[in-house]
């Protein structure tokens, strides 16, 4: 992460947008503010000249490029052309949180009720099959 005496305007440094903190994605781009007043362990904010913010993680070797988008090393994109800001993929997986227990039993594993009151069963002929009483009833049958 590199100190406030490399990051200064017109520097070119590659960020991580808040958006991207869990995937980690950088972009590059051309510093137009430094939002943060002193050394930060993250990365010192800043906003680029096409407006997005991020915390920089490195300098840029590449010259004055806006729009470049640097993932495993790899750096595609070029120089903006329009004053708006790009949308910006990001995988859907990136902003799934596993759930969290409350209460008593959070380490244990999750109920088998499902909300219409049945309860699922497994197989007790190959153990491999799961589901509602019905289902496994009709399942047990067919292995005789």
């Amino acid at each position: 992460v590199p100190k406030t005496t490399e990051v200064v305007r017109g520097a070119v440094v590659n960020i991580v947008l808040k958006a991207d903190q869990r995937t980690g994605r950088q972009v590059s781009g051309t510093v137009r503010d430094v939002l943060t007043r002193g050394d930060h362990h993250r990365g010192i904010k800043v906003r680029l000249t096409d407006g997005r913010i991020g915390r920089v993680q490195s300098m840029s070797t590449a010259s004055s490029t806006s729009n470049n988008i640097i993932s495993d090393g790899v750096v595609s994109g070029g120089a903006s052309t329009s004053a708006a800001v790009p949308l910006e993929q990001t995988e859907l997986s990136a902003y799934i949180v596993p759930s969290r227990r409350k209460g008593k039993n959070k380490n244990s594993p999750k109920q088998t009720d499902h909300p219409d009151g049945s309860a699922w069963v497994t197989c007790p002929v190959c153990g491999a099959f799961e589901g509602d009483e019905t289902a496994v009833a009709h399942h047990v049958s067919e292995h005789f």
